[in-house]
């Protein structure tokens, strides 16, 4: 018993010094408007492990929509969407921007990791980013204003 004890303790150390050392996926963020919980897509990002670093380019924000096929979540005007973590991004790094397509996109404004939608019925793309010790990361998604 007390074999199989070490064996069993032995395996779950080993698989966590594994993923300590390999892990190369940034935190993905938890998107919320009007208790609803908006799908993510991962962005470009750049992430180390202990002993490499992983980086990933992505398409357009426009075109990551389109190609996982992501829905939109229908809010209403001016809602209050929230961004968070479960790792904290450092201090002032995080930021969001809405994509009007693959080229053109403006800068979104954030006040304590909320940003309020527009006013106008449509559907908006948006993409967030944000910074930690191991690396940085942007996520897509979007809402339908109506």
């Amino acid at each position: 018993m007390k074999k199989v004890l070490i064996s069993l303790l032995a395996v779950v150390v080993l698989v966590g010094v594994i993923y300590f050392v390999f892990n190369l996926k940034p935190p993905k963020p938890t998107i919320t408007i009007e208790n609803n919980t908006v799908e993510v897509a991962q962005g470009s990002y750049c992430w180390g492990g202990l002993i490499n670093v992983q980086c990933v380019d992505k398409i357009s924000p426009p075109d990551i929509i389109k190609h996982q096929k992501l829905k939109p979540v229908v809010v209403s005007p001016g809602a209050e969407l929230k961004i968070e973590f479960n790792r904290k991004p450092l201090e002032n790094t995080l930021s969001a921007s809405m994509w009007f397509n693959k080229n053109e996109m403006e800068n979104i404004r954030l006040n304590d990791n909320v940003l309020l939608v527009p006013k106008e019925k449509g559907v908006y793309i948006y993409s967030v980013s944000a910074h930690w010790e191991k690396g940085s990361s942007s996520y897509d998604f979007v809402i339908e204003v109506k």
